[in-house]
């Protein structure tokens, strides 16, 4: 049986909000992991309530440290696209161990 790992096509940058001075914060940048990003489709949606907005959904390594808040950047040919993590659920299944993140892009 193959692993969910073969499907991983993209660097994803992941950057967490740091203090920087003071009382103030900006993400940097804390790795660069490979995954998989997909819209999720219409019917996929609905089921989890979500009737507007864009939503995606990426898999990493199940050992990646990616949290809720993170931001999420990955290039897709010339363009670059930016997501925060709206959710991070470990799934343990023996060989498709992997993190799912469920994505809101952040220019939507």
């Amino acid at each position: 049986m193959a692993s969910i790992h073969r499907l991983f096509d993209r660097d994803l940058v992941i950057q967490r909000l740091k203090v920087t001075t003071g009382n103030k914060r900006t993400f940097q940048s804390t790795a660069t992991v490979e995954g998989h990003v997909q819209e999720l489709d219409k019917e996929a949606r609905q089921k989890l309530g979500i009737t507007e907005g864009r939503i995606w959904e990426a898999w990493a390594d199940l050992e990646e440290d990616i949290r809720e808040g993170d931001r999420v950047i990955v290039t897709v040919g010339s363009s670059e696209r930016t997501f925060l993590v709206t959710e991070s659920q470990p799934k343990d299944y023996g060989v498709n161990s992997h993190l799912q993140l469920m994505l809101l892009e952040e220019n939507e």
